[in-house]
């Protein structure tokens, strides 16, 4: 889609039923237990979650009653209960049984007043090349995590690129058959969200393969619309001594520019 319905698109999804901006908590199952303002009895499970519900808990999967032990697939369909509230399985890498909870009533939700974006640059369209590597994988700080660990997620390679006499080797994470570039600048912080934003690299790669980097679709982290992500931050590599004044650049509320 052109750059236009992108950002549209970016900001339906934000505010969206399942948005990031609704996710009001991500709750990390080791055995079986009740969640604050949820029904039910939720469990870890291989590949997933379960939910033992009630006839009375009201609640719905893909349109048909859920009642009794009921299996979530990692990243599949959501459960859905009468107040608005949904609840779907996920996982990252070191916490392999997430519980994923959207509120519709939720502050931010209430508050999101779009997006401040830069204009269109056409110098902001990098051209790189693919390097595979036969690790696969690579390690990312995140931001929710105050224990200074790592997290080691899938990344097949580096993203090589050169800009302005200089060689960036930027390191992506696996996002399906896509990776994920996490970068900061010398606008994050003064004017874009300070602990970096992301870029989307369409994939698989092969090595040597050429990559466009199109900076004009520099999108803000899931972080940056609630807290209740825990967000890749962007590797040493990847923070980039130059500013790209290109994409997103911070979450606009209302009560900010009342």
């Amino acid at each position: 889609m052109d750059l236009r319905a992108w950002r549209q698109w970016r900001l339906d999804s934000a505010a969206g039923p399942l948005g990031d901006l609704s996710l009001v908590a991500l709750h990390e199952l080791a055995e079986p237990a009740r969640i604050e303002g949820l029904p039910g009895v939720w469990s870890p499970a291989d590949g997933g979650l379960t939910a033992e519900l009630a006839p009375e808990d009201g609640a719905r999967l893909e349109g048909a009653a859920a009642v009794g032990v009921i299996r979530l697939e990692e990243d599949g369909a959501a459960l859905h209960f009468p107040d608005g509230r949904a609840a779907a399985a996920t996982s990252q890498p070191g916490s392999p049984h997430l519980l994923a909870v959207w509120d519709p009533q939720a502050e931010r939700l209430a508050r999101f007043d779009g997006i401040d974006v830069y204009p269109e640059d056409e110098a902001s369209v990098w051209t790189g090349r693919f390097e595979a590597a036969a690790d696969g994988t690579a390690e990312f700080l995140h931001q929710g995590d105050r224990d200074g660990r790592t997290r080691r997620h899938g990344s097949p390679g580096e993203i090589v690129a050169e800009r302005d006499g200089e060689t960036f080797r930027l390191v992506p994470f696996r996002s399906g058959d896509a990776l994920i570039v996490t970068f900061a600048d010398r606008t994050s912080g003064p004017e874009t969200y300070g602990p970096g934003r992301m870029l989307l690299v369409d994939g698989p790669l092969e090595h040597g393969q050429p990559v466009k980097l199109d900076f004009n679709r520099a999108f803000l982290p899931p972080c940056a619309f609630s807290p209740a992500f825990n967000c890749p931050l962007p590797p040493r590599s990847n923070r980039l001594p130059l500013e790209i004044r290109a994409g997103e650049k911070n979450v606009l509320w209302k009560s900010e520019r009342a």
